[in-house]
């Protein structure tokens, strides 16, 4: 009896202890802010066409691939075996540069992606702690993430104000 109450007041103090010290939270619709920053439009832009060229090369090579292989099709029964097996390692060959190039272009493509982005996050981020500050929040947390919360803590249009988005 005596530890149960001494854990009770264990507990009491320390609960009352983190009620003492009062947190100002709030929280932002990060994807709503994010979408109407005019520098993203520009980044989607630039994104998506360099991701079209790449689409289009690989494209090009697969065209390039299936005409080789219709050719060797159309022409099996007239080619000498030495000529079969060379169409047949260019066709393999051209088949391997596709698979290597597609990986490239991934990787390629996440690159750009964040140099794009990076210094568009990095402005949002920097808005984001100056209204923190600012309003003397210690945490801000993104609305998405929450299942309630409450309107009077919504930075959403601070922020947008902050980085001069009407």
């Amino acid at each position: 009896m005596k530890n149960l109450t001494l854990s009770t007041l264990i507990v009491i103090l320390a609960f009352s202890g983190v009620n003492a010290q009062k947190f100002k939270y709030g929280h932002i619709d990060g994807q709503a802010v994010y979408k109407k920053m005019p520098e993203v439009q520009k980044a989607d832009t630039l994104y998506a066409k360099f991701v079209k060229q790449l689409e289009d090369q690989i494209k090009s090579m697969q065209d390039e691939y299936n005409s080789k292989v219709k050719e060797y099709q159309d022409n099996e029964k007239t080619l000498s075996d030495i000529i079969k097996q060379t169409k047949v390692d260019e066709i393999n060959a051209l088949g391997e540069r596709i698979k290597k190039f597609q990986i490239s272009a991934q990787t390629e493509a996440g690159k750009k992606q964040k140099e794009i982005y990076e210094p568009i996050r990095k402005k949002f981020d920097a808005a984001l702690k100056v209204v923190a500050k600012k309003y003397a929040y210690k945490f801000i947390i993104d609305k998405n993430t929450l299942l309630y919360f409450d309107d009077a803590d919504d930075v959403t249009k601070l922020v947008e104000n902050q980085l001069g988005i009407k």
